[in-house]
């Protein structure tokens, strides 16, 4: 079984999904404290006149919480904030009205006001929309031990260890977080994904801008041309892992 682990993204960019989709099993990493400032309550998308604007979940502030407890400060009106917000793409981006159908579907199938429930939300609603499997279990759900972690690197592979994963699969941004001697102990390997931006046209007063939220690349693209590039993208192991 090759699996990934991430913490939960808000709408998150592409290679999100370029990692789910080269994994058969996912762990929502919701067990550590929650990071002010990070991508799991925001993102980005386009802004007439070459710009670029936030959106986000704002939450209420629990100072030294884990993930699976932070809270949407204002569930129904987040929502409607980030439906106007995507108004900027009406009349404009091709795929407007399927996409911001896809997003209204996020929050009306959400659980409760959790912001891990939003984004776990967001992620099964756009994966069915790019028709990709999402198997996945939520971590504080799970009955792991992570007693034996003294470091970042060893979340993952404790997790991995205990679900019986062969490989893990892992961002290239965390290649220096491993000790790859205790994954080689453990025979497991570790591959990375490299995601060269998929580059595509824009019509006038917007600007092609990379890395913005899935959000923005599905409204440009058809679900077809953003998976067939995602086939494409190879995975590269460290030189020190195994295999």
């Amino acid at each position: 079984m090759k699996l990934g682990v991430m913490q939960p993204y808000f709408f998150p960019y592409m290679g999100y999904f370029d990692l789910i989709m080269k994994t058969d099993h996912w762990v929502v990493f919701d067990v550590v404290k929650y990071q002010s400032k990070s991508w799991m309550n925001r993102n980005r998308i386009q802004e007439a006149n070459n710009g670029e604007q936030y959106i986000s979940a704002p939450i209420i502030k629990k100072s030294g919480h884990i993930i699976s407890e932070m809270q949407v400060l204002d569930f129904n009106r987040t929502a409607e904030k980030l439906l106007r917000q995507l108004n900027v793409y009406c009349n404009k981006a091709p795929y407007f009205d399927a996409v911001r159908e896809m997003v209204a579907n996020v929050f009306s199938e959400c659980a409760d006001d959790k912001l891990c429930s939003l984004n776990i939300s967001g992620l099964r609603n756009v994966c069915r929309f790019l028709d990709i499997p999402f198997s996945y279990d939520v971590c504080s759900e799970l009955d792991l031990d992570f007693s034996a972690v003294t470091h970042a690197g060893q979340w993952a592979l404790e997790i991995s260890k205990q679900l019986g994963a062969s490989t893990y699969i892992n961002p290239s941004g965390g290649v220096d977080l491993f000790d790859y001697q205790e994954w080689q102990s453990a025979n497991i390997g570790i591959e990375f994904t490299r995601l060269p931006s998929l580059t595509f046209d824009v019509p006038h007063p917007f600007k092609f801008k990379p890395n913005l939220s899935i959000i923005d690349t599905l409204m440009w693209n058809t679900p077809e041309t953003v998976v067939g590039y995602l086939q494409n993208l190879p995975t590269s192991r460290h030189p020190d892992a195994l295999q």
